[in-house]
């Protein structure tokens, strides 16, 4: 098999025609971008950088453990900001959840209108 699909429940499912992330090869797996979206699909509009932020991590680590994979094992990871300023505060929730794993990353800033914050993530599978 060259591609999966990999899904999971306690992630928010696609907003639009995309998967939560892809294994491909085996070897990659790519996870889609990530909001800061509840299971149930509602969005954290209001609320917090802070809470955005660990809602959106949260989404892309439950993806990444649907692949049996954790965000130790990212190898690239883009990051969208409405904001440039958040992004101190953003390394702080991030290295939370990385701890030494330092990928690659993009960081650039985005114009989205009703949250703050999008995460996307390529794992490497070991395996």
């Amino acid at each position: 098999m060259t591609r999966q699909v990999i899904t999971t429940k306690s992630a928010p499912a696609p907003a639009g025609h995309y998967s939560q992330a892809i294994r491909a090869a085996g070897s990659f797996v790519f996870v889609a971008g990530q909001t800061p979206r509840t299971v149930d699909g509602s969005r954290l509009t209001g609320a917090s950088f802070a809470d955005q932020a660990r809602q959106t991590m949260d989404n892309l680590e439950a993806i990444a453990h649907a692949a049996n994979l954790t965000l130790k094992d990212a190898v690239k990871i883009n990051v969208f900001l409405r904001r440039l300023e958040d992004r101190t505060e953003f390394d702080q929730i991030y290295a939370s959840y990385m701890g030494d794993a330092k990928p690659a990353r993009s960081l650039v800033q985005s114009g989205f209108s009703d949250f703050d914050i999008e995460v996307d993530a390529i794992l490497l599978d070991p395996t």
